[in-house]
């Protein structure tokens, strides 16, 4: 429950932005959002001097977040960091929480800790799991380990954002993170100076994720060339549908379809701005390794400039270059 308010309690921000954690059935059984932060909050155990903040900042499933959307998320946190809390927690759906955390990292040189939690049941089932996520969330703020920068803490885990993806539909610990199951974690946090600057924003930037398949002719790369080709490309951003970068979500350590190699090939060579591209693979752990020889190997892609995007997801890479994109415009 929350706190009664004093001047000695350390006060958290909880923001909420829908999810599962804010949903119950309706009438026709389908799960929709009608619960507030503050009702998650009441339903959550506090730690002793601690108050819960709770704040609504929108009401959403997380499967229809936009870029609009995740920059306004994003600069409330960057609000609710000054003066600096003793950390902050957000309440967001499972389906692109890794996606918005990343974000917020990318974005935000913290001062504090920041946990994103959900849930995986909804708030009237018979044993909702998002009031124990909240008190999880507190828990670990309140155990003073958690370094500066963005966390999920979900179920059993408490996993840093940058690497985090959902690798369960339903299980109670939904997340993993892919850069520590490959040993390769390194969460990329600046040491923060104490100053929040005014994040960076990736509205306007278009970088689609593309799947390669057994049999992939290029028809997807094809036709959003052919889309681009009616965009100028002259300044990153600057059209709707105009493709910034591009994110392939390719085969084992790191592989394409020759038929795919050569579409993206032809594409760069005609655009007069680069076309970053970003090479991860649909395999979940292990990551990209560029050693394969010939027309959409690995090795190959390496040479023509394309970027390994290592053991992160590709829904995480995206992200990831979408700031490097805001940090050029």
């Amino acid at each position: 429950m929350t706190s009664t308010p004093s001047r000695n309690y350390q006060q958290i921000p909880v923001l909420g932005t829908g999810g599962t954690i804010s949903c119950t059935h309706s009438p026709e059984g389908d799960l929709v959002p009608t619960l507030t932060c503050a009702d998650i909050v009441n339903q959550a155990r506090i730690p002793q001097g601690f108050q819960a903040l709770p704040h609504d900042i929108m009401s959403i499933d997380s499967s229809s977040i936009t870029l609009p959307q995740i920059d306004e998320l994003v600069a409330h946190i960057a609000n609710f960091c000054s003066p600096t809390p003793a950390g902050i927690v957000v309440l967001h759906g499972t389906d692109t929480m890794e996606e918005s955390a990343l974000a917020a990292a990318c974005a935000l040189d913290l001062p504090c800790p920041v946990v994103f939690t959900g849930a995986q049941r909804p708030g009237d089932d018979a044993a909702p799991d998002g009031p124990a996520n909240l008190s999880r969330a507190f828990a670990a703020l309140a155990s003073g380990e958690l370094s500066t920068g963005v966390h999920l803490v979900f179920g059993d885990a408490i996993l840093p954002a940058r690497g985090a993806y959902k690798a369960h539909t339903t299980a109670e610990t939904a997340f993993r993170n892919a850069l520590i199951d490959s040993g390769k974690h390194d969460d990329g946090s600046p040491s923060p100076d104490g100053t929040v600057l005014p994040p960076l924003q990736v509205a306007g930037l278009y970088v689609p994720i593309v799947s390669t398949f057994a049999g992939d002719d290029g028809q997807l790369i094809r036709a959003l060339r052919e889309q681009n080709k009616r965009q100028p490309d002259t300044q990153v951003g600057t059209e709707v549908g105009a493709v910034d970068g591009l994110v392939l979500a390719a085969m084992g350590s790191g592989n394409i379809p020759t038929a795919v190699a050569e579409e993206l090939e032809a594409w760069r060579a005609e655009r007069t701005t680069e076309l970053p591209v970003v090479v991860c693979s649909r395999v979940p752990t292990g990551g990209v390794s560029f050693v394969y020889g010939g027309t959409g190997g690995g090795a190959q892609l390496a040479r023509a400039g394309f970027r390994s995007g290592g053991a992160m997801r590709p829904s995480q890479a995206r992200i990831e270059l979408l700031y490097e994109l805001a940090r050029a415009r």
